[in-house]
């Protein structure tokens, strides 16, 4: 497990805004480990895991956004059923509320690494260690 800074930006939901900031992030230099991007009608919210948040904070000032910041928790799970659900068990048994989850893969079957946002990040760790999911 561990701790990642999250960028979240809203952009215009129009072809073209998601590529132009995935441009701009990889002009710079910065890789991202985690993303999603969901739609709202007229806007996308965009939430990034990088390598360099400042780096990639900048990169999307240039081009207009504001980035807030959060705080997530990165953890990289096996592929298997429950695992999820045993996460969210433990976590939820430590009065924690999870905000959201996101996840990422290689390739089916290989391990994947879970994002998630929650409120009291020392506590869900602390949860998540007792119960030696991490």
């Amino acid at each position: 497990m561990k701790k990642f800074t999250e960028l979240t930006i809203v952009t215009p939901n129009a072809p073209g805004k998601l590529a132009e900031v995935l441009r701009a992030l990889a002009t710079s230099k910065v890789n991202l480990i985690a993303i999603d991007s969901s739609s709202g009608y007229d806007l996308n919210m965009v939430r990034l895991v990088t390598n360099d948040p400042p780096k990639a904070r900048k990169a999307l000032e240039k081009l207009g956004y504001s980035a807030t910041e959060s705080i997530v928790l990165g953890i990289t799970i096996s592929d298997k059923p429950g695992q999820l659900a045993h996460i969210a068990a433990t976590i939820s048994k430590s009065r924690v509320n999870i905000d959201y989850m996101y996840a990422t893969a290689v390739a089916y079957d290989q391990p994947a690494m879970v994002i998630i946002r929650v409120a009291e990040a020392g506590a869900a760790e602390k949860a998540l260690r007792i119960a030696k999911i991490v």
